[in-house]
């Protein structure tokens, strides 16, 4: 009997072996679950059930197979729980269970996948570096793809500027991620090329299964869409954007990603397809897979659409919702509620107490205080958006606010630092830098600051002694206050070199002089003389024509 029941189990075993190999764990499985009702202490055959729940997706059943069985319990499966729990979103229990496993690949791949799914990306990267520099195997490429995907997740869902490590672009997944890389950091010429090469060689790869295909490149067309919406090309974004979600050839994420950014790109327009497109976006499965901030895109255009059909509480429940998850968008939705009801200082103090990094909220910010006197502040809170701040037309408003605020002197000031941060940056031509340089002594001058016009003058000179338009600024500014000084440096003025063939008299008789109207011509002696006779003449026929003719007296 034991024989038998030996060959039995050596004929099951070889069967769930082949089952194996072949991929069909489906079918496996039920011979697994026989052996075990002869023998449920064989653990091979315990370990042959966990591999074949993991294979067919059953994770919560095979967690709790592991740490129900006694048998199983004892054993150091810490990996494979730590698996079961991170495919259930259990992500910190997971940690802890890789913590007590023995340093492998597997346990740190598994531990960076754990870490990229908390969206810590830099920890995954950084993870991912290691074992592409320490392992070399058949997986080569699958780790140079997630550390592309971990660095480019890091600038774009993160804005922390990550350093591109030069990874390979021999796939149609390492030309994606680092396209994405690239549009992150807004080199939107290099990311289309890129998508292009990914395009092609995702083709190449699968030019036998047309379905395959069309799947692979459903995100790379969404990426393209992106690519011509941040470009303004909205028409071709949308048509992109429609055909996948059309074939519903990609996965959820990124049927999410097109609807969403479809509704970017209707705004106040065409509302009922806004509405079908929100449904894609905000099924609970799809939430679960995408970054935060993607879903606080979603949800943050989901009250916009409720502002825009006048749904205003709905708007104010989901803002209230939106600023207890933590969405640094929420405060601007509350703001915007309370500007529509003109209670512009409550807006005002509800975006403060928000707190929120993102740029739209400190421009915002910026524009309530303006609408309530407060220039000064406006300026300050756009001084801290870093990525207008520095830039020519956002001085020249901050320098208008705090004319405003502080008056004239203050402007200079802030115009005279500005100005050497952007001489100092490199970004711009010293001809730039020149002519921004002559607007800032016109504005000390048509603000009565001759003295410090004349200062600023001089520095240019110094560095640019030859520019005529400085110099003459100079003289007129020293005119203002210290003539001595204004005749002095006119005589830094260059001679001018006169052809010998101009007669200087007669160019001077020819120009005239200037009357109240405008300019005189100066009359030559011989045209006075036909002048003077003309109006002799003239007079005459008037005293001819205003002589009475006596009239005839009847008698």
């Amino acid at each position: 009997k034991q024989w038998y029941q030996r060959r039995v189990a050596i004929t099951a075993g070889t069967q769930i072996r082949k089952l194996g190999q072949d991929g069909l764990h489906h079918k496996a499985l039920p011979l697994v679950i026989e052996v075990l009702k002869k023998n449920p202490k064989d653990l091979d055959a315990l370990k042959c059930k966990i591999v074949c729940l993991l294979k067919l997706d059953k994770c919560k059943e095979a967690y709790h197979t592991m740490t129900t069985d006694k048998e199983l319990s004892k054993l150091p499966m810490w990996h494979e729980r730590a698996y079961c729990l991170y495919r259930q979103n259990k992500l910190e229990e997971a940690i802890t269970e890789l913590n007590n496993a023995e340093p492998s690949p597997k346990v740190d791949e598994l531990l960076a996948q754990i870490y990229y799914k908390l969206e810590n990306y830099e920890e995954a990267a950084s993870i991912y570096k290691t074992l592409v520099k320490n392992t070399m195997d058949s997986y080569t490429n699958e780790r140079e793809t997630n550390l592309a995907a971990a660095l480019a997740s890091s600038s774009a869902f993160k804005a922390k500027p990550v350093k591109w490590v030069g990874v390979r672009e021999s796939t149609y997944e390492l030309c994606f991620n680092s396209a994405c890389y690239s549009l992150s950091t807004g080199d939107i010429d290099a990311a289309q090329q890129k998508l292009e090469k990914s395009s092609e060689l995702c083709k190449k790869e699968f030019e036998d299964d047309e379905a395959e295909t069309r799947s692979e490149l459903a995100p790379i067309n969404v990426m393209k869409g992106l690519c011509l919406q941040k470009s303004g090309n909205n028409k071709e974004a949308l048509e992109l954007y429609s055909t996948v979600l059309k074939e519903k050839a990609g996965d959820s994420q990124t049927l999410a990603v097109a609807a969403n950014n479809i509704i970017c790109i209707n705004k106040d327009q065409n509302m009922f397809d806004s509405k079908k497109k929100l449904k894609i976006a905000t099924t609970d499965t799809v939430r679960t897979k995408l970054a935060a901030s993607q879903t606080n895109s979603i949800d943050f255009n989901s009250c916009l659409l409720s502002f825009y059909t006048n749904q205003l509480e709905q708007v104010k429940k989901k803002s209230l919702q939106l600023k207890e998850a933590g969405s640094p968008l929420a405060p601007l939705l509350l703001a915007t509620l309370l500007v529509r009801e003109k209670k512009f200082e409550d807006a005002l103090k509800a975006l403060q107490e928000g707190n929120s990094p993102e740029e739209v909220v400190q421009l915002s910010i910026a524009e309530l205080m303006k609408k309530t006197g407060s220039y000064c502040d406006s300026a300050d809170a756009l001084k801290k958006v870093l990525s207008i701040s520095k830039r020519p037309g956002a001085i020249s408003l901050m320098a208008s606010l705090t004319l405003l605020g502080a008056g004239p002197e203050a402007a200079a000031d802030y115009l005279d630092a500005a100005m050497e941060e952007l001489r100092s940056s490199g970004k711009y031509t010293n001809e730039e830098i020149t002519g921004w340089a002559l607007q800032c002594a016109k504005f000390c001058l048509a603000h009565d600051m001759p003295e410090k016009a004349a200062q600023n003058l001089e520095n240019l000179l110094a560095r640019d002694s030859s520019n005529i338009k400085a110099l003459a600024l100079l003289i007129r500014s020293y005119s203002l206050f210290d003539a001595p000084r204004a005749h002095e440096v006119a005589l830094r003025l260059p001679d001018i070199d006169i052809p010998a063939d101009i007669d200087l008299e007669q160019l001077e008789i020819g120009v005239g002089v200037t009357s109240g109207r405008g300019l005189r011509k100066v009359i030559q002696p011989e045209e006075e003389k036909i002048n003077e006779a003309n109006r002799r003449f003239e007079t005459k026929e008037k005293k001819r024509k205003k002589k009475k003719v006596p009239t005839a007296t009847l008698r």
